[in-house]
């Protein structure tokens, strides 16, 4: 109970909710890590789980960073990502999977009358397609992709120019996380921030701040957030 307390005001107070999408409203990291696995054995490689883990939550140019310093040196970093894509969005082509409790979380949102945003590092013309195609977009507010920031997560570019466009200080913004890098985002941006680890375990870092915590779902969060806005 007394968790369940600190919990509940931990998220009292929020004015602006900011979601990733790709592992947090979307079920797209396990598409994407099976989609590297195929690309890996296209190109004769083993799945490489620390690089897998390494390029979750990042971006397209920090994907090929990454890659070419992990890759043997006779593999061409560009087309294993092309390939990488482009069966990773065939995969999505039909069905876009969506998050258990994603669409219900985002309806009581509104119904509290808390504006939600999407930051993603994927490109926003995708995102937005991705989100429509899910059903998720009536209920946002504000979709930002990687490609109007910069610099991509972990840096906090993405998180602040959310927070810039509806005014909102950083305290009063919650932002929720699957990947360790999205959430080394948010919490440099000054934000509370929530992960809901998908396909990799919470950095034990993040546990000694007090602007984090970890939950088990979106639906988890959704309940405490009914709490404190009631």
């Amino acid at each position: 109970m007394t968790s369940y307390l600190h919990y509940t005001h931990f998220l009292s107070d929020i004015h602006l909710v900011i979601c990733d999408m790709d592992g947090l409203l979307l079920d797209t990291e396990r598409l994407s890590e099976d989609s590297f696995r195929r690309a890996s054995s296209l190109f004769d490689l083993d799945f490489d789980t620390e690089l897998f883990a390494a390029l979750t939550g990042l971006s397209g140019p920090a994907h090929r960073k990454i890659l070419s310093t992990h890759l043997p040196d006779e593999v061409d970093v560009v087309a294993f990502e092309r390939q990488w894509k482009q069966i990773y969005f065939d995969s999505l082509s039909e069905d876009v999977p969506v998050k258990p409790m994603a669409a219900d979380f985002l309806k009581n949102i509104r119904r509290a009358a808390v504006p939600a945003a999407v930051a993603t590092s994927s490109h926003t013309d995708k995102a937005i397609d991705q989100l429509t195609r899910a059903g998720l977009v009536p209920f946002l507010d504000l979709i930002t992709g990687g490609d109007q920031v910069s610099q991509a997560k972990p840096s906090p570019e993405i998180y602040q120019r959310v927070m810039t466009a509806f005014g909102v200080d950083s305290q009063h913004v919650l932002v929720l996380e699957d990947s360790n890098n999205g959430v080394r985002a948010g919490l440099a941006a000054g934000a509370k921030t929530v992960q809901i680890p998908d396909r990799l375990p919470p950095d034990p870092a993040f546990f000694a701040s007090a602007d984090y915590h970890k939950a088990d779902s979106l639906a988890a969060v959704g309940r405490a957030l009914k709490v404190v806005t009631c």
